[in-house]
């Protein structure tokens, strides 16, 4: 029997990683060298690693989610011309793995310039293959406290795990109310309708609550700094912008009701959305109502639904 404190590792579990974070980049960083054409190259220390790092483990999957800022120093040499300077990587993150280096030299001068650009052009590279085992060395090193074994006959675990790939895979179209009714906001008066939803997910209703209203969370799935707060009263922002809105009720793990809008929509214009949390005995269904949708919106509204929230929630978390 899987463990009861969370059966089929179905609920959200965090670990803060920073700590491991630090020790470990300073010590596959530190030391990093290129040497070629008469250069040696190196990294010297590792200053500092701000930022967030965290595991967390949700319907059995490891997800680490991090984004942190590097300092380093390097030295490099050529005969009797030697240089120092400094490395500052601003985004090493759990979705990119194009990293921006911004490299500094202590001083400049025709004869340390090709030094400079040895360490831009060839020991960044090294850097960067180290950091290619970040994500699989914190899992690795920090995931198996996590994760709890589940002793479940390997056909009910096949059939578990079929089940959850269909479910992933079942979108249920978003329905339109048949009544038209009519906005007007600044002199423009235009018709709207009410869209309806009801997907289902593979977790704990007060998981799928965070998942909507916790920053952290948010920011994982919109792949954007977030703006929300789980507090009646306050405005949110998601996508950079473009959907906003405030939050007008909650009812921990079971309601959210917000006024929201798309920044296309006509100027001071809100629709109100509900969102239920029904716990079901194997997943939570999810009801959307949503009135007051511009009715030449309605079919990108239940579209952009389907695609940025719920696939993108069930994309990012099983």
């Amino acid at each position: 029997m899987a463990d009861w404190r969370n059966v089929g590792n179905w609920h959200w579990k965090e670990k803060n990683c920073l700590g491991w974070a630090k020790t470990y980049l300073k010590k596959q960083l530190t030391g990093v060298v290129a040497s070629g054409s008469g250069i040696d190259a190196s990294v010297t220390s590792v200053d500092s690693v701000t930022g967030d790092v965290d595991l967390n483990v949700r319907k059995g999957r490891l997800l680490a989610i991090y984004d942190v800022e590097v300092k380093l120093e390097w030295t490099a040499q050529r005969g009797d011309n030697k240089l120092t300077g400094k490395i500052t990587i601003p985004e090493v993150a759990h979705d990119t793995d194009a990293y921006v280096y911004e490299v500094t030299a202590s001083k400049a001068s025709a004869e340390t310039l090709a030094l400079r650009d040895f360490v831009r052009t060839q020991l960044t590279p090294q850097i960067s293959k180290k950091l290619e085992q970040f994500t699989e060395d914190l899992k690795r090193e920090n995931g198996s406290e996590m994760i709890i074994a589940d002793d479940k006959p390997a056909e009910e675990a096949a059939a578990a795990a079929a089940a959850d790939a269909q479910l992933a895979k079942d979108f249920k179209e978003g329905r339109s109310g048949a009544e038209v009714a009519v906005a007007q906001t600044q002199g423009a008066t235009f018709g709207t309708v009410e869209v309806s939803q009801t997907p289902e997910f593979m977790c704990a209703a007060e998981d799928l609550y965070a998942t909507l209203t916790d920053p952290q969370r948010v920011a994982v799935w919109t792949r954007a700094p977030a703006e929300i707060k789980p507090e009646a009263g306050t405005k949110f922002r998601l996508f950079n912008g473009h959907i906003e809105g405030e939050i007008l009720a909650l009812v921990p793990g079971k309601r959210i009701e917000e006024t929201w809008r798309v920044a296309t929509w006509p100027a001071g214009h809100y629709s109100r959305v509900t969102i239920e949390l029904e716990q079901l005995s194997n997943a939570t269904r999810l009801s959307l109502k949503q009135s007051g949708v511009p009715l030449n919106e309605e079919d990108a509204t239940k579209a952009n639904w389907e695609r940025y929230y719920w696939n993108s929630i069930k994309g990012s978390f099983g």
